[in-house]
């Protein structure tokens, strides 16, 4: 016996966003958005914003050397 609303949808999400929030595939646009110009794609550009940004506090943290009072490991 089958339950009358249940329904079999095809859902997608976006690997690049941190949380996985699926969607519809039927609620997509039929152009994919991860296709062709994704460098215009505000969550990529905040995507890579932040790993750019997170990128450079490593690099700063590498060029001030070690805290003071504390060794290299050797």
């Amino acid at each position: 016996m089958s339950c009358p609303y249940l329904d079999e949808a095809v859902m997608v999400f976006c690997r690049a966003y941190p949380i996985k929030k699926m969607v519809p595939r039927s609620r997509v646009v039929s152009e994919s958005p991860c296709g062709g110009n994704y460098q215009s794609c505000p969550l990529f550009r905040e995507i890579t914003a932040r790993l750019r940004a997170l990128a450079d506090r490593e690099d700063a943290g590498a060029l001030a050397g070690p805290a003071p009072g504390k060794e290299e490991p050797r």
